[in-house]
Order: C-alpha cells, then sequence, then structure tokens
C-alpha cells in the first residue's frame, strides 16, 4: 500500500484535456463560415436549442431553418470559454461564457453579446456525441454602426 502511494505521488499530475472543445470550434466555424448543415450535423434529431428569450426550437429541422435565418441575416464571431466539463456515461455537459460579435449582413451593423452556455451531450452508439439540448443566456451589450 505503501509503495502504491509514493508512485501515485511521483507521478505527474496530467490534466485531462476538454473533449467537447473541438466540437465548440467546429460548431463555431461552421457557423462563422455559414455551413448549415455542418453546424446542425452535430445535434442529435430530437436535439433542442433554447434561445436567449427563452424559446425553444425542437428537432434538428427546425434548428437547420433557426440556422438558415441567423446565417442569411448576421455574420457571426464566436468565442467561447468553457468553465466546466463532466461526463456520466452516455451523458455530459459543457458550461461556459461566450462572446460574439454579430454583424447585420443588409445594415453593416455590429452587435456585441456575452453571456453563458450551456450544452448537453448524449453519446451515439457509434460513439460520437451530439447535442441534445443548448442554451443561451445574455444580454446585447451593444449596437454599433461600423
Amino acid at each position: 500500500m505503501r509503495r502504491l502511494l509514493l508512485i501515485l505521488i511521483v507521478l505527474p499530475q496530467v490534466s485531462m484535456a476538454d473533449p467537447f472543445e473541438k466540437l465548440r470550434q467546429e460548431w463555431a466555424h461552421d457557423l462563422h463560415e455559414k455551413r448549415v448543415e455542418a453546424a446542425t450535423a452535430l445535434y442529435a434529431p430530437d436535439a433542442a436549442f433554447i434561445q436567449p428569450d427563452g424559446a425553444r426550437v425542437k428537432g434538428s429541422a427546425a434548428i437547420r431553418r433557426l440556422y438558415e435565418k441567423v446565417t442569411s441575416t448576421f455574420d457571426s464571431n464566436l468565442n467561447f470559454l468553457s468553465e466546466r466539463v463532466e461526463i456520466s456515461g452516455d451523458l455530459a455537459y459543457d458550461s461556459g461564457t461566450y462572446t460574439e460579435t454579430l454583424v447585420t449582413r443588409t445594415t453593416h451593423k455590429s452587435i456585441l453579446s456575452k453571456g453563458s452556455y450551456l450544452t448537453i451531450y448524449r453519446r451515439g452508439k457509434d460513439g460520437n456525441w451530439k447535442i441534445v439540448e443548448q442554451m443561451w443566456a445574455g444580454p446585447l451589450i451593444s449596437n454599433q454602426n461600423q
């Protein structure tokens, strides 16, 4: 027992990498590049997207329509700061903050939004994680003319 404790103390502390960092970055990049199909492919068919105003968009077809509208109206630059990720079996959540600059395509006015997000993932039979619930909360900080 004493030898095992010594081994555990001497081993370097390895920090577990965030398993959802790549998915978050891929999602934000797809949104920025207006790749609606790629962005919505990260959602489960029964997913729900809860908008900052509390409106719930249900199902991948409805989420796709929402993203089509958003990407045709705005150019997005989105950054995440994950603060907590936990996994339990085939469910996981990622919680943190975001900063997003939206530029209205017709007027070129920019809108800054900051807030918090919560994303719940479910691992499929193929081992891949899909978004099953996503929620954004945060005010628009400013409207600026460019």
